[in-house]
């Protein structure tokens, strides 16, 4: 059975091609806002039409709307093609699938457009972490406040993003946990693996992304 993985940012494009659960083709470059096209060129290497896909995955968000309104039109256009099924992750659980062996309270944050924050509280529970927040968005400062309130509330306490460059605004006193992980097509499959992968999901997006 092959899966194809497909990953896009504002940043990074990148697909996986598995074959069961063993990673078979993997493919990624580093764009800028005029390349968006080129996940197809990435695509077109790795399938062929004697391929029998039988899954697709993508992250529904959150993010930019129209981003993810693209990226599903190219999922579904491809589930049609090799008559596959779309299974969907949150870019929150791609981080959280890296971090399966953790029990800690975890919060996912990442920047989007306009130095705002895309952040949700999660816990553990039955091998995978759920939701202990609500989605929320907002800049630096409403994020900082966020990560003091729920410091006082839970003794350990993981700060997990895409890149390092914020936590020293966020670690207050030093006590937090820090991690770092990319998002690409291959966490995309790791997080549908580690079980949180579900069949057509709603994409995520929020009005602060435009403000």
């Amino acid at each position: 059975m092959l899966s194809l993985s497909i990953f896009s940012s504002s940043q990074r494009i990148s697909v996986a091609l598995y074959e069961g659960k063993l990673l078979k083709k993997f493919f990624e470059k580093i764009i800028n806002s005029k390349q968006n096209d080129s996940i197809f060129l990435l695509i077109n290497k790795v399938l062929n039409k004697k391929m029998n896909i039988s899954n697709i995955f993508f992250s529904v968000g959150p993010g930019s709307f129209t981003a993810l309104r693209a990226l599903k039109a190219i999922a579904q256009a491809i589930a049609f093609s090799y008559k596959a099924k779309i299974i969907n992750v949150t870019e929150f659980e791609i981080y959280l699938s890296s971090l399966e062996n953790y029990e800690d309270n975890i919060l996912v944050f990442y920047e989007n457009l306009n130095n705002n924050f895309f952040y949700q509280l999660f816990k553990k529970k039955n091998k995978v972490h759920i939701p202990d927040s609500n989605f929320l968005a907002g800049d630096l400062d409403k994020l900082k406040k966020f990560v003091n309130e729920e410091n006082k509330k839970h003794k350990d306490f993981i700060l997990v993003s895409n890149s390092n460059k914020f936590f020293s605004n966020l670690n207050g006193e030093g006590k937090n946990k820090k991690k770092v992980f990319k998002p690409c097509a291959k966490k995309i499959a790791n997080a549908v693996f580690s079980g949180y992968g579900q069949n057509n999901k709603s994409l995520i997006y929020h009005h602060t992304y435009y403000e």
